[in-house]
């Protein structure tokens, strides 16, 4: 009976100890490493879409699939910079946080990119879809690296 007692309280002290360190504050290195992590994912589905525009891969089929993923992405970009998370190993430049106006004002404008270019995709237009990736381009991913990310080496 005292081994079940035992048992019983060692379970409800191990659950506050859990429940302790998933209410405790976020741990910035693995905002930062999950930031870049959910940004090389935006990467991948942008070098697809270049892959099949380009006619590197014979995927068209797969165009839509690629900017769905973007939009679902480029809604939660904002949500990667959280207070605390700009120091370390990152590329983020500081004027996301001194200037988060400008920083959703950009976000905004690359969702709006991607939003034009996603009615070039449906209508089904190769060549147009090629000159409008170019486009979605330089207005979403590229002015907000611009603005808001560091140049590094590699």
């Amino acid at each position: 009976m005292k081994q079940v007692i035992a048992f019983i309280i060692l379970c409800m002290f191990s659950t506050s100890i859990y429940a302790q360190n998933f209410d405790a504050d976020f741990n910035p290195e693995m905002v930062i490493k999950y930031r870049v992590d959910f940004m090389t994912a935006v990467k991948g589905h942008n070098n697809g879409i270049k892959a099949v525009v380009n006619g590197a891969v014979p995927f068209p089929d797969h165009l839509s699939m690629h900017v769905d993923a973007l939009e679902k992405l480029f809604e939660r970009i904002p949500e990667l910079f959280p207070e605390g998370s700009d120091f370390g190993e990152t590329h983020a430049k500081d004027a996301i946080w001194d200037n988060p106006e400008k920083f959703s004002d950009t976000v905004t404008k690359a969702q709006q990119a991607l939003s034009d270019f996603k009615k070039v995709v449906a209508a089904g237009d190769m060549a147009q879809t090629r000159s409008a990736f170019k486009e979605f381009g330089k207005n979403s991913c590229g002015s907000c690296h611009r603005a808001f990310k560091r140049k590094h080496d590699h």
